[in-house]
């Protein structure tokens, strides 16, 4: 007994020695995980693409922004609202539309609350089909592409706590086919190879942490449609229990681990299979980019905390 009692022992820190030492050689995929270098701000319309309407420098005169915060479809631009400084090192900016707030590192608020004010948006006529809708989130470039075959884990890992949603919709208006209150992450894996027929080309692949439809969002596979600016690409979102997200409910941290990779790697396949691409080579295709955030087609209010985000890789053979 003593000698299974010790063998047992010393497999487990084993195999604990070993997931720290994966760990230790994984590599992030995005910088300034705490947003302190501040934001480059998007226009609100996204035909404008990359042009910066402000830089929300967070009082900082160094600071060196590697993040964009998205503002698309909204009535009320970021780039007209003041830094206002806060307790314990926050800093916040806010309009009728939406407010952010970078929390100091010993705050509760930290490391940053993304809140969008549907209300003020669409006032009292909800939203009709074809038309846009608000969007609040960050979004980043990897500083070179992962292509996907050379990966042993592409893995996500971030605490959310959801402030508040708030429903301001009569229920003769609202329309669960156009009206929703969704938090989410997009990659874009994009094939990067020159020589590919799909060079340039990608898909959208998502991961859905908060849907006020449903209490565990569902997968998602379609175009990216319902808007005049939409780009048409596949979407292939996740269901959230494949990936291990619990109901977020008001108030309450829920922390997320999953390794994303197996799922991207079935997303290729499925926008293969669909059409969208014409091959589903993986050592062509990288995750290239990023984006969490909110969009709300619909007449809410709602408020997200985002904490200790990482997305790491661990590359085969390391």
């Amino acid at each position: 007994m003593v000698t299974r009692l010790f063998c047992g022992s010393y497999l487990f820190l084993t195999l604990l020695a070993g997931s720290h030492a994966a760990a230790a050689r994984a590599e992030l995929v995005f910088s300034d995980l705490s947003f302190r270098q501040g934001f480059l701000l998007s226009y609100p319309h996204a035909a404008r693409g990359r042009a910066v309407a402000a830089t929300l420098a967070l009082g900082r005169a160094d600071a060196r922004p590697l993040w964009r915060l998205c503002q698309w479809g909204t009535k009320y631009n970021l780039a007209d609202a003041s830094c206002v400084p806060g307790p314990q090192g926050d800093v916040c900016y806010e309009n009728q539309g939406k407010r952010v707030v970078v929390g100091g590192p010993d705050s509760p608020r930290r490391d940053l609350i993304l809140e969008i004010r549907g209300q003020a948006e669409y006032g009292t006529r909800p939203r009709r089909a074809g038309e846009s809708w608000p969007h609040l989130l960050i979004e980043q470039d990897t500083p070179r592409p992962f292509r996907i075959d050379a990966l042993e884990h592409l893995t996500l890992s971030v605490r959310l706590r959801l402030l508040h949603c708030t429903d301001h919709m009569a229920a003769t208006d609202y329309d669960p086919g156009l009206h929703a209150a969704q938090f989410q992450m997009f990659l874009i894996v994009k094939n990067v190879n020159p020589q590919a027929k799909d060079h340039g080309d990608y898909f959208w692949f998502g991961v859905p942490f908060f849907d006020n439809r449903h209490d565990s969002p569902r997968a998602y596979m379609a175009k990216d449609a319902g808007k005049s600016d939409a780009t048409g690409k596949f979407i292939y979102t996740v269901a959230a229990q494949a990936v291990g997200i619990r109901p977020l409910k008001s108030g309450q941290w829920v922390d997320v681990e999953a390794n994303l990779l197996p799922h991207i790697k079935r997303g290729l396949a499925e926008a293969v299979a669909r059409g969208y691409l014409e091959a589903g080579n993986e050592q062509d295709y990288a995750v290239v980019n990023m984006n969490l955030g909110w969009e709300i087609p619909g007449t809410f209010d709602a408020a997200m905390q985002v904490r200790d985000l990482r997305i790491s890789v661990l590359a085969k053979g390391d």
